[in-house]
This record gives structure tokens, C-alpha cells and sequence, in this order.
């Protein structure tokens, strides 16, 4: 596992987040039902991963036969127009801005909740500002009150134990962007 959690990189960024406990009663429901019902979120990241699949095969339609790729073009914003209403906002009422340490294998954060360690949770998760949605399952790894916090918060971390692969690759170019961009800005400076 922690071979598993350096093969990733971590930023702190910003993100919206929310999770909840799962009982270790409903844990194998939730996960049958977690790889056989995508949540909408994943179905909107599924799709969009595998037309970034096909971008070659795209840029190869739109030299032979330009039409055509006009055509697949219109088809795929209307595809996208439709799974962007399968999202409902209500979620994002219940999520909460914060700082976060984050990679396509982890999270940590500080909240005013306490879970237990070990204990597994659902998080959703929303990037910013791409506003890309994710639903985790993921076990509680640490739980620890770190100095001069504000009492009652703890620092949460996080282990992504069930995460759609569609989801990771949007985790892995989210992190890989915001790297660019301090790079960019450590340049200009």
C-alpha cells in the first residue's frame, strides 16, 4: 500500500468535498452497488475518458473526411449536454471549500468530523475550477489533531480504495495541471 500511495504526486489544493461513514453492516451493498450503478458523476468522467481515448482517431476523420467530424463533434457536445444535467447541484449544497492535500490515490484534510480509523466513508469530491465531481470509497488512514489547530478539527487522510478508472485519470491530469501551473508561475517570478 504505501508503494502503491508514492506512485502518485500530491498537491494542496482547493477543492469541495463532503463524506460520510459507511457502516460495516451495508460496506459490501455499497460496494456492489458502487461497480455495477456508476453515480452520475462517473457516468459524465466515463464518457468524457473514453473520448479522450479516440482523439487520434478524431484528428484522423477530420483530415480524410472533415464532414463527418463536424458531425461527431455536434453529436459529442450534445452527449455532454445531456449527462451535464444528469448532475444535480444538490449535492454541492452539502460539500464544504477547503484546503486539501491530494492525490489520484489520497486526500487530507481538516475537519470538525471524526472518524474512526480504518473506518470506511463515501466522499464526493469537486475540482476546481474544472468542477469535475467524483464519488470515492475510501478508508480512513489517519485521524490526528496536529498543533496550534483549532480545537474540535482533526486532520483527515484518506486511502482511495474504490475509485472508477475514469475518475483516477481525471484525479492524475488535475494534479498534473496544477503542477504546470506552479511551475509556470515559479517561472514568471
Amino acid at each position: 500500500m504505501d508503494r502503491e500511495r508514492r506512485r502518485y504526486f500530491r498537491i494542496d489544493d482547493d477543492v469541495l468535498l463532503t463524506f460520510s461513514s459507511i457502516d460495516a453492516a451495508e460496506l459490501d451493498a455499497r460496494l456492489e452497488n458502487f461497480w455495477s450503478n456508476e453515480h452520475e458523476y462517473s457516468i459524465r468522467n466515463n464518457y468524457n475518458f473514453r473520448i479522450e481515448q479516440h482523439i487520434a482517431d478524431r484528428h484522423k476523420i477530420q483530415a480524410k473526411m472533415p464532414e463527418l467530424a463536424r458531425y461527431l463533434s455536434v453529436l459529442e457536445k450534445q452527449i455532454d449536454l445531456i449527462t451535464d444535467k444528469l448532475i444535480a447541484d444538490d449535492d454541492e449544497k452539502s460539500m464544504t471549500r477547503m484546503r486539501s492535500n491530494l492525490s489520484a490515490q489520497g486526500i487530507s484534510f481538516v475537519s470538525d468530523q471524526n472518524p474512526q480509523n480504518d473506518e470506511m466513508v463515501e466522499l464526493k469530491l469537486k475540482l476546481l475550477p474544472s468542477g469535475l465531481r467524483l464519488v470515492i470509497i475510501a478508508r480512513v488512514v489517519l485521524v490526528e489533531q496536529e498543533p496550534g489547530q483549532v480545537p474540535g478539527q482533526t486532520r483527515i487522510s484518506l486511502d482511495f480504495e474504490h475509485l472508477h478508472e475514469a475518475d483516477r485519470e481525471i484525479l492524475v491530469k488535475h494534479i498534473h495541471g496544477k503542477q504546470m501551473e506552479a511551475l509556470s508561475s515559479a517561472q514568471e517570478s
